[in-house]
């Protein structure tokens, strides 16, 4: 029986490991993770470059199964040059060349292999192609490197994984993870659009890890957005959350990983890699915060925030919702536009990808809908021509400022206040024609100013254009009023007055929580944050688990019922709570009416 209510904890087995350890490693390592974390199922690798034999496989699923831990098989796509001829295909991580007959070959087999063995097997993100080799340049031909993969791949899934697997094992279940790297897909042949109706589930990779110390540089909140892209791809479908113990300075970055994953509510959570985390100091508190989180997901909705459209195959402004949501944005990417204009849609250069984008504004703002384009998409679409003018009378000609000083309007117009930055910050310099646009947020230093949020009207609704850093991290630089008027802007409902690197997530049922991320230099300190909430509300009920609970009740003599946040002011608009957070410490709160 799982130890969790919400999801089960898999563990990820390579097949280096598979193939040499012994029982009583096994037992020692099962043990390990049994008193930690809970370990409700694993998947053991057939092959990664090696093959693990038939035999070791068999006495690994039967120690699991002593266990009561469910086995499925995994495979991961990397191979040794196969002969001699092999070593003029240059192939980053030694993944396949599909154009290679022997390596169609091999890999047909282990699919076979596996499913002989398994009734459910994962292929690790190794899936994808890379190799430039002559003969990859012969079959491409004229297509583009994109063009030509994303095909491969498709044929790759159908001829050499799915259809002989599942002719050696008709019940066999296949699932397909994909990596962080999103808007790459299409230039290594990962093809969601198509694989998602081919796999019977898929998997999304999780790993963040430090975002300064990698190669990838890819924000935190990821963990938790690409979850909910993957999600709305494949609806019910989306098997669960992955990450890795791998340059995660401090252990508070290697458990961020795992509260976001958490926060997007998967049904399963899986650790890579068994030898890896074996007495690793990272899996007990990693046990001991699940255990909390698990708690708490007991009382929280469905998520729900800002729809990000990043339609399949699309890339531009590589990440910049991640770097908005751990500022306070809630974003809930989507690779659909939103049929419905109930609340705004946030376009970024990503969205040009959608041929028919601007036919698909004219009639959400015809129907009373809000888009907020970033300035990267506008400056896109504007160098298409496919008529984004019709919105907004902002144009672009090639200069920057850099600003330090920034005049912020109230939502209601009725008067400007002031900020400053403690540096200067560079944006693209956005002109606009004064009363056709107006400017919400203006930035600049000394006597010259530009605009970085501004307001057009069409039809019955709004297009706001928010101009980003050019720098896309340095958002985390602009005051607290900048942030709070821009976050008001995305989820009006409910939204946070504090510095940067908090992020809210908020569900259907009434709660949200907050996320005080530990910062990459170790400068993070404790805050409070002001909580902006639509509409009349009586308290906040803080969620904890219950040996929190006994623990605040100890030592402050309340009841279980009463761990509850008055109200710092209200007024017919809105209700505001002041709330404490702590760098690497998520709070959850349900709104009570």
């Amino acid at each position: 029986m799982s130890r969790f209510n919400n999801f089960t904890v898999a563990v990820y087995c390579p097949a280096r490991w598979t193939a040499r350890v012994s029982q009583t490693e096994l037992a020692e390592q099962i043990g390990f993770f049994e008193k930690y974390v809970g370990i409700d199922k694993v998947y053991l690798e057939t092959f990664r470059a090696e093959t693990a034999p038939k035999e070791q496989i068999a006495m690994c699923k039967r120690i699991f199964a002593e266990h009561n831990i469910k086995v499925s098989g995994g495979v991961t796509t990397i191979t040794e040059d196969l002969d001699a001829e092999d070593k003029k295909r240059q192939r980053l991580f030694n993944t396949f060349c599909y154009s290679n007959e022997k390596m169609r070959r091999l890999l047909k087999k282990k699919a076979e292999y596996t499913a002989s063995l398994f009734d459910e097997f994962i292929i690790d993100d190794f899936f994808f192609s890379q190799c430039t080799c002559e003969d990859c340049q012969k079959e491409k031909g004229s297509r583009t490197w994109a063009d030509f993969r994303l095909e491969k791949l498709r044929e790759v899934s159908e001829n050499l994984i799915i259809k002989p697997a599942k002719a050696v094992n008709p019940k066999i279940n296949i699932i397909i993870k994909y990596p962080n790297w999103r808007e790459s897909f299409q230039e290594t042949g990962y093809n969601p659009a198509i694989q998602k109706d081919m796999f019977d589930m898929i998997y999304t990779g999780t790993e963040t890890r430090h975002p300064v110390f990698t190669d990838q540089h890819l924000p935190r909140y990821l963990s938790y957005s690409l979850m909910r892209f993957m999600e709305n791809t494949a609806p019910g479908r989306n098997g669960g959350g992955w990450f890795d113990p791998y340059e995660c300075y401090s252990i508070d970055v290697y458990l961020e990983q795992a509260y976001l994953t958490v926060f997007s509510r998967p049904s399963e959570i899986t650790l890579f890699c068994l030898p890896s985390l074996f007495n690793n100091k990272v899996i007990t508190p990693l046990g001991f915060r699940l255990k909390q989180l698990d708690a708490i997901l007991n009382r929280l909705g469905k998520p729900v925030g800002v729809p990000v459209y990043l339609p399949h195959d699309s890339r531009g402004d590589d990440h910049l919702e991640d770097y908005l949501g751990m500022t306070g944005v809630p974003f809930d990417p989507t690779p659909t536009f939103p049929p419905s204009p109930n609340q705004a849609v946030f376009l970024t250069a990503s969205a040009l990808k959608d041929r028919e984008i601007t036919m698909r504004i004219r009639d959400f703002l015809n129907k009373g809908g809000k888009v907020i384009a970033s300035s990267g998409f506008v400056l896109g679409a504007m160098d298409k021509g496919i008529g984004v003018e019709e919105f907004t009378s902002v144009r672009y000609n090639g200069r920057t400022v850099f600003a330090d000083e920034f005049h912020i309007s109230r939502p209601d117009h009725s008067r400007m206040f002031y900020a400053k930055s403690t540096e200067k910050i560079a944006f693209p310099l956005m002109e606009h024609r004064n009363n056709a646009t107006w400017s919400l947020i203006n930035a600049g230093s000394g006597d010259c100013h530009s605009s970085i949020l501004l307001r057009d009207t069409f039809g019955k609704g709004e297009f706001i254009t928010l101009v980003v850093p050019s720098l896309f991290s340095e958002i985390k630089k602009l005051p607290p009023q900048v942030l709070s008027r821009i976050r008001r802007e995305f989820f009006p409902d409910i939204f946070l007055e504090s510095d940067a690197q908090v992020s809210l997530f908020v569900y259907d049922n009434g709660t949200f929580g907050l996320y005080s991320y530990v910062s990459s230099d170790f400068s993070s300190r404790p805050a409070w944050v002001k909580v902006h909430i639509k509409g009349q509300v009586k308290e906040l009920a803080l969620i904890l688990p219950d040996e929190q609970e006994s623990v605040f009740s100890a030592s402050f003599g309340k009841n279980k019922q009463s761990f509850s946040v008055p109200t710092l002011y209200s007024n017919e608009r809105e209700t505001v709570f002041e709330l404490r957070t702590e760098p690497g410490e998520f709070m959850f709160y349900q709104k009570t009416p």
